[in-house]
Formats: C-alpha cells, structure tokens, sequence
C-alpha cells in the first residue's frame, strides 16, 4: 500500500509539472519559446516553426515598455542577445534592469550626445568596467550626456568622419564613409533562447498560481502519513506489537494440587483376627509399651483410631 501511495504521489507530481508547464507570454506581438538554447542561425529557425520571425530591439523595446520581462537571453534581429528586465534580482543580470545586451567584449567605446547641441561625442568606457551596452550608458550619464539613439546617429552621420565600431543604444555599429552601419560585434555563435515576432498574435500575460499544486503535494504528504498510520494501526494489538511478541503458546490452568497428610504413615488396612484380637488390642492400648492416643475412660470403647491404623474388634 506504501508504494501504490508513492507511486500515486509522484505521478500527480508529473502530470502537475507537466500541466502547470509555462505557456508563451505574448505581448506586442514579441514572444520567446519555452526550453530552446541556440545560435542567431537556430534562432531564426525556431521561430520560423512558430510561423514568426526573429524581433527587432525595437519590437522587443516596446514590449518592454508594455511590462513585458523575462529571465533569460533572447536573440534579436540584429544578432546581438538581450534580456528584458523591469525588477532587479541577483540571478537575473545581477539585479540590472533595462533592456540588456550581452557584452560584446572588444568593443569599449560608445556614442554620446549632447542634447541641447545634438553633437554626437565618442567617449571610452572606463577601464575595469565590462564592455556592454549597461556600461556605456553609464560613460555617457557620467559626463552629462546620453547615449545616442539610432535616429541620432543617421541624423548627425554627415558630421562625423569614419569611426571604429561603438556603443549606442539597443547596439553597436560605426560611421563609415557617411554612413551609420550596425554591427553584430561577431556574437552569432552563442547560445541564448529567441524573440520571436507575429504582430498578429494577441496578448497572453501569464501569471503564475502554483497554489494549486501546492494543495495536491500537502494532500499527498497526509494521505501517505495517513497509510503509515493504519498499517501501524493493523500490526497493533493493545500496547504491544504483533511482529514484535514472541510465539504464543496456550497453557491449561494450572492446579493446586492438595498436600498429603503426613500424619498417617500406613499404607495398609489390616484385618485382625478373632482369636488374637484381645491380645493385639490389649498390647496396642498398653500404656507401658504406647501411650492413649485417646483419654482412658474411653478405652471402654471397642473401635478406635490410632496411629497403627484402624483397628476393629469384629463387632461389625
């Protein structure tokens, strides 16, 4: 009974993981499908199988502004990995919120600008910090600038003379020959999850109850301490326990057996007979040779009872 009761539990505990799985949240029509680790070239596979296409840092960052979060890193069109983030918490980017772009290791400038000249500065991110696009943002705030938005950047590219490839916001990219260029920093080969684009999906925001569940594993816990209870209860008898009491023997009752007398020593009945009985008798009550067991005025009696044995005088 113990293990059906086991068994019972951990298949409700299956068909529970399996039912409270985490459907797709879709907001904006920007969704990440559940339990995929890829590159940017099986990104783009995955969500062609969701009848989707990988999102833009633009789909994904008005998502983002529509309370769309998650915990992982997602790949975007423009090849970079990005994770949305509207509360802090250590497992999740070590408690940084924000649309976050994974570090792109070589590239330690980024793009500011002034806003009220609109003149795009290239500053270096300090040295000790990591290269991303959290730091760079950071440099630029340092100085009392912004970093540069890419409608910025095609709006001041005619003033500016070829540059290597830095930081601005949702990216990396460079001015080459007037022309504002994005960049991948070379990141395709890293495995992340996906954001996935279909404007005509409709919005699904999960909220996660495992209440529920929670009730069926604390039902699960008593009706096993409950099965536990009742085997015990069946292998009990009184305050002893059946498994543990030795071999039952039944024994009749026992009797009490009466002691023998031990003041009649005789083990025969003797017959005397008629011609010597005076002289027996005499001899047996003589007080010379024994003494009366009884008191002499009543030896008149012809029958009594001494400690030879029952004498008679034939008087029957």
């Amino acid at each position: 009974m113990i293990h059906q009761t086991l068994h019972l539990c951990v298949l409700i505990s299956v068909i529970g993981i399996s039912s409270s799985a985490d459907p797709i949240q879709v907001i904006s029509g920007v969704f990440m499908p559940n339990n995929i680790s890829v590159n940017y070239d099986g990104a783009k596979v995955a969500c062609a199988a969701h009848y989707s296409r990988l999102a833009t840092l633009e789909n994904i960052t008005f998502a983002f502004t529509k309370g769309y979060e998650l915990c992982k890193w997602g790949w975007t069109q423009e090849k970079r990995l990005v994770m949305l983030r509207l509360t802090p918490f250590k497992g999740c980017a070590d408690y940084n919120v924000g649309v976050l772009i994974r570090d792109c290791p070589n590239i330690r400038s980024t793009f500011c600008v002034n806003s009220s000249s609109g003149m795009i500065q290239i500053l270096p991110i300090p040295t000790g910090l990591v290269p991303s696009y959290e730091n760079a943002s950071k440099t630029c705030t340092g100085s009392g600038l912004t970093i540069a938005t890419k409608e910025e950047m095609e709006e001041n590219k005619g003033l500016m003379a070829n540059s290597s490839l830095a930081w601005y916001n949702w990216g990396v990219g460079k001015v080459s020959g007037k022309i504002f260029e994005q960049n991948s920093c070379d990141d395709t080969l890293s495995y992340g999850s996906a954001f996935c684009y279909n404007p005509a999906l409709s919005d699904v925001l999960v909220i996660k109850d495992n209440r529920t569940w929670k009730k069926i594993a604390i039902g699960c816990i008593i009706a096993f301490i409950f099965v536990i209870l009742l085997l015990a209860a069946a292998f009990m008898r009184g305050n002893k326990c059946i498994c543990c009491m030795g071999e039952q023997r039944s024994h009749a009752p026992e009797t009490t057996q009466v002691p023998v007398p031990t003041w009649n020593t005789t083990s025969i009945y003797r017959r005397i007979s008629h011609a010597s009985k005076d002289i027996v008798y005499d001899n047996m009550v003589n007080p010379a040779k024994r003494l009366p067991v009884i008191q002499p005025d009543l030896s008149f009696y012809k029958t009594h009872y001494s400690n030879m044995g029952f004498d008679t005088t034939g008087e029957e």
